[in-house]
């Protein structure tokens, strides 16, 4: 018996979930940082989607009042190139942060849902 390998060209998927906040700038920054490298690698790596989507400090760290400038120009970055951006609809509105998510241009999306859709479509998930 044979085995032949079909000319199916598998690509990958891959979801950002930050769910540290300021307390731990490094790692949020980092997380934004990787999801726009990945993304502009994304062709010659073979990945067909990238998302970030914030949850519990992640959407914290999108306060107003915050020291918090260098996470709203990553996500601006991240905006700009075309990367989807989320978060947690439940979180931002029970903090009344709905107009700074608007404001930046991020979706909003049930987290159980969000991460089913990760199971369900074979999305690789890296969390900061």
């Amino acid at each position: 018996m044979r085995i032949y390998e079909i000319g199916i060209i598998m690509t990958g998927k891959i979801a950002i979930v930050i769910n540290s906040g300021l307390d731990q700038r490094a790692k949020v920054m980092s997380g934004l940082h990787v999801a726009k490298r990945i993304y502009d690698a994304r062709e010659e790596n073979n990945i067909d989607s990238v998302e970030v989507f914030l949850f519990t400090g992640g959407v914290r760290a999108m306060e107003s009042g915050k020291d918090n400038n260098e996470v709203l120009d990553a996500i601006k970055e991240l905006r700009e190139a075309g990367i989807t951006l989320e978060a947690c609809s439940n979180q931002v509105k029970n903090w009344n942060m709905e107009d700074i998510f608007s404001k930046n241009g991020i979706n909003l999306e049930f987290a159980r849902d969000a991460f089913s859709r990760y199971a369900v479509e074979g999305y690789t998930v890296i969390s900061f």
